[in-house]
């Protein structure tokens, strides 16, 4: 294997590699670096794996993939998993042009929630602050109007109709820069951040290319035992 890595290394090429990205970082962050790998090592193959964190994980176990990233917060601690976390991206709540609540200065979230929630699947702590200001009994009696892992589906439903979207602010710039969609300011509401991690199975040797994406991950932190 090393002598392997080492000819890979020697010819640039690196060899191919399959991995997994959640709804976020695939929506922000993996388009641009992909197409960065494709310049500079148009020899290689990648397979992407776009799901949330329970199917990716289960394709990790299988070692279908060497390694996933996506939001983990309820992921349950398991020793043979390692996770590195990666920088955090900002999030909240996003309307079409000419909605309702776009004209106004300060929504409440109940107002937002009457309009229906576009989102990915939120995390337990997420839905927890939101369930305590909505007055639910629990994170479990939030109903979303749709959930999906697919961002510019969402994104696309949002500026067609009267839903709201609830996202990180990286995948919709070009909305905001145009007009199209705007944020709402929610009353109340603390900061929302997407909290995404690298995960690898413990003790596995990870390929040259699969090291070198997780190196050119954006802001990546020490790794969590």
């Amino acid at each position: 294997c090393l002598e392997r890595d080492v000819a890979l290394y020697r010819s640039r090429g690196l060899g191919d590699t399959a991995f997994g990205a959640g709804p976020i970082p695939a929506s922000t962050f993996l388009a641009p670096l992909l197409a960065g790998l494709r310049q500079e090592f148009p020899g290689i193959n990648l397979r992407v794996e776009i799901s949330n964190w329970h199917l990716l994980l289960k394709r990790l176990v299988d070692e279908d993939i060497e390694f996933f990233i996506a939001d983990v917060r309820d992921l349950p601690p398991d020793p043979s998993l390692q996770l590195r976390a990666l920088r955090g991206e900002p999030g909240g709540f996003y309307a079409r042009a000419g909605h309702p609540l776009a004209e106004r200065g300060s929504v409440s979230l109940k107002q937002v929630w009457a309009h229906g929630i576009l989102s990915v699947k939120l995390p337990v702590e997420v839905r927890t602050v939101v369930a305590r200001m909505l007055g639910a009994a629990s994170p479990d009696e939030l109903p979303l109007a749709l959930e999906c892992d697919d961002v510019g589906l969402l994104k696309n439903i949002a500026l067609a109709s009267g839903s709201v979207l609830a996202v990180t602010h990286a995948p919709i710039q070009e909305g905001l820069a145009v007009g199209r969609l705007g944020p709402l300011k929610v009353a109340g509401l603390p900061p929302l951040v997407s909290k995404a991690s690298v995960v690898t199975l413990r003790g596995r040797t990870p390929s040259p290319m699969a090291e070198l994406i997780v190196g050119r991950l954006p802001a990546t932190d020490s790794g969590t035992p």
